[in-house]
């Protein structure tokens, strides 16, 4: 031992492994801090410790048998100093796999930095430019609080349109600054979380036909007044719109913004010389905002009074087609898609036709034209609207959307930072961020981000739809989701989707009789309205009504022509048949690009129905044509998460079992079970044919019956939480009843 210590010191292996010692926590000193400040996550941090606790008998072995002499590595002498210590090819080998862990540790962790999602900075680390705004909500100091409120909030969202109009300026959206409204909070901390440098406040005071606006500019670094105004002017649309000029000149000159001829213009614009019509408007805007079919339809009436009122007021027009787009909203089911396009677009027209360089308008042309499939009109559109107002968040999230539907994560990231900087206290900038973390695969993001549009606006019902996709889709608690399934419902009671989304959960868990009664009152909302009715679809193919099951799904294909679930409905139906070529023409009409071409065109719109296709074309014998879609499916699946809304869930196990590849199906099945893996597991393991090749394995079965006790255990929780009220139905599970039907039984 002795010998072995002296030698160990000769070669002056302690001072390599006390350089490292020193070296390594140096750089994971370093290592926290950067990661901290830079937004880099805590698993990144511990793979850096990995790496220094791997790297450390690596520098042990080099300091053994290596040492530099003459700014070269040479091996290390022995006693004898007439050796030649020159480099030998096991030296090189040795180097070569010490290098190779070196390079391993630093790849783990770059890969690991950069396949994270582009993190968005949160409004508590945005940047405060000395050219960067926020104007807060104005105070009302009058009689009749009611008017002069409306009157407020219409002088602080035409502020904060003409100064977003300034492309010198960095300016925050009313959404955001509205969470201010009679708040305590100081000047210091309120430019610190919107990330500005300047706040604009005031109040609006009336007193019979005379109002009084009295502002003041705050410096939100050091909360000391730059410049302050008290205007008082007989109350009529143009002094109204006169003195937010005036206010917005002064912010220029103090902020020394450069003005474009352009944006010079812009600042003396008048929406509206009839204030009534302005106030119809902002009501209308009010209700926009919560996106329910109840308060869609009440901003419609509010907008179209406001049209009335004043037929040249163009902000009016671009409300209603706004209200009118998002009714047709494919989740909230206030009206079939085609229909809100088509009573968009006269609107949206005369709102061109009456202001041409209305960057509102623009945005929401881009969307009608998105919705419309014209891609390239849409991005043309959403350009425009940025050129004329930079500072409008809602284009930058709408532009993150298309991009998002074309792919391109990453690139739909961008704009959504652009979005929240600018907003980021909106419910739809964040819920879509949300949305790009879901389709990432990024669920506890997704979630935790889902959870945050709640806190900021606990009535929006689309947050606790997402909530309750999350626990079901992800994590397989089916029994969890059904409580936010029913927040989202309480929350849009008219909305005949949200009514009836719930009820593929407790098909779930084995309780029809309970999904029949959120299915009936979807249908009785909204009697052509997709969840509805695939909702009841699924029930009449749950409790076998044959007949009715069809007739829903033929009602749905009609109003959709390419809807997966249908498609597969039918498809089963013809298959059990004999009817072959008949379930192959409904998909040629449905996807041409699939049957077509000599190389069919599989992506991800189309790859589910992609394998359903390829067992019909199993069955008419073209195999070859069967194993081409296969293949294009399988590669499609590869960028794509195995849960969530957009996941692939088990359609690799579909595949390999159409391919004749059990042991890789019931693998693969095993995965999917083992990782939470529970949506349509009853449709998919009893009704679908692409599992009849492994259907009657032991381990399939096997997995079958745990998955059974596992929702037998969530379908207990329900009956609980039934019980206690929390979970209110006029139906309940019946004791003893399996959760779902037993996969031997027929």
């Amino acid at each position: 031992m002795r010998s072995f210590i002296a030698e160990c010191h000769r070669r002056r292996v302690f001072r390599v492994a006390a350089l490292y010692i020193v070296g390594a926590w140096v750089a994971l000193q370093v290592a926290s801090l950067a990661f901290e400040s830079w937004g880099i996550p805590s698993s990144v941090l511990r793979r850096v410790w990995l790496g220094a606790i791997i790297g450390f008998p690596a520098a042990l072995i080099f300091g053994w048998r290596f040492d530099f002499i003459g700014g070269r590595i040479v091996r290390t002498s022995d006693e004898s100093s007439a050796e030649d210590l020159s480099l030998h090819v096991t030296d090189y080998l040795i180097l070569a796999a010490l290098a190779s862990v070196v390079i391993a540790m630093v790849y783990g962790v770059g890969t690991e930095i950069s396949t994270r999602p582009a993190s968005l900075p949160e409004q508590e680390t945005a940047s405060t430019g000395a050219k960067s705004i926020a104007v807060l909500p104005f105070a009302v100091a009058s009689p009749d609080e009611n008017d002069a409120g409306f009157l407020a909030v219409g002088i602080q969202d035409d502020l904060l349109t003409r100064l977003s109009k300034i492309s010198d300026l960095k300016v925050i959206s009313r959404t955001s600054v509205e969470r201010y409204r009679n708040t305590t909070k100081g000047i210091l901390g309120i430019g610190e979380e919107l990330g500005v440098g300047k706040i604009l406040e005031g109040g609006v005071q009336r007193s019979g036909d005379m109002i009084r606006i009295n502002v003041q500019l705050i410096d939100a670094a050091t909360d000391t007044h730059i410049w302050a105004e008290t205007y008082d002017r007989s109350l009529t649309a143009g002094n109204v719109f006169a003195i937010q000029s005036e206010i917005v000149e002064a912010i220029v000159e103090r902020l020394q913004a450069t003005l474009t001829p352009q944006e010079a213009k812009q600042m003396t614009a008048m929406p509206t010389e009839n204030l009534a019509a302005y106030t119809a408007y902002l009501k209308g805007r009010n209700q926009s905002s919560i996106e329910s079919v109840e308060s869609l339809n009440a901003a419609v009436q509010n907008f179209q009074a406001a049209i009335d009122l004043d037929p040249e007021f163009a902000l009016a027009y671009v409300g209603l087609a706004d209200a009118y787009l998002t009714l047709g909203a494919n989740f909230l089911g206030g009206l079939p898609i085609e229909e809100s396009n088509a009573l968009a677009e006269p609107p949206l027209t005369k709102a061109l036709q009456l202001d041409p360089d209305l960057g509102q308008a623009h945005a929401t042309l881009g969307l009608l034209r998105q919705q419309q499939g014209n891609l390239q009109a849409a991005e043309q559109a959403y350009e425009t609207a940025i050129s004329i107002q930079p500072n409008y968040a809602r284009v930058f999230r709408l532009y993150g959307r298309l991009r998002r539907t074309q792919g391109k994560i990453e690139e739909a990231m961008g704009f959504y930072e652009k979005a929240l900087l600018l907003d980021p206290y909106s419910v739809p900038v964040n819920f879509d961020l949300a949305r790009a973390y879901d389709e990432l695969g990024h669920f506890d993001e997704a979630l935790e981000r889902y959870l945050r549009v709640a806190e900021i606006e606990p009535d929006h019902a689309f947050a606790y739809v997402y909530v309750a996709a999350i626990h079901y889709l992800v994590y397989g608690q089916v029994d969890e989701s059904l409580v936010w399934y029913k927040k989202a419902a309480e929350n849009d009671a008219l909305s005949p989707s949200l009514q009836a989304a719930q009820a593929i959960a407790y098909l779930e868990l084995g309780d029809p009789d309970s999904a029949k009664v959120w299915i009936d009152r979807g249908l009785e909302l909204g009697p052509r309205t997709f969840w509805p009715v695939w909702a009841s679809t699924l029930y009449n193919l749950y409790t076998g009504k044959e007949a009715a099951m069809q007739a829903d799904a033929r009602t749905l294909l009609d109003l959709y022509p390419r809807n997966w679930g249908s498609l597969f409905i039918l498809r089963n139906a013809d298959l059990a048949a004999g009817r072959y070529d008949v379930a192959r023409s409904r998909y040629a009409r449905a996807f041409r690009e699939l049957t077509e071409p000599e190389v069919p065109d599989v992506n991800a719109s189309n790859y589910l129905s992609a394998v359903d296709l390829a067992l019909v074309l199993i069955r008419l014998g073209e195999q070859e044509r069967a194993d081409d879609l296969l293949a294009g499916c399988l590669e499609i699946m590869q960028s794509r998460p195995r849960h969530g809304i957009n996941g692939y869930w088990i359609t690799d196990v579909r595949i390999y079992s159409l391919q004749g590849r059990p042991e890789q199906a019931l693998n693969a099945l095993r995965q999917a079970v083992e990782e939470g893996w529970r949506i349509f597991s009853w449709l998919y393991l009893r009704h679908d044919p692409a599992l009849d090749s492994i259907r009657g394995e032991p381990e399939f079965q096997r997995l079958y019956a745990e998955l059974r006790a596992d929702l037998a255990a969530q379908a207990e929780r329900v009956r609980a939480l039934k019980a206690s009220g929390e979970l209110r139905s006029n139906v309940r599970i019946p004791v003893g009843e399996q959760p779902v039907p037993s996969l031997l039984s027929n």
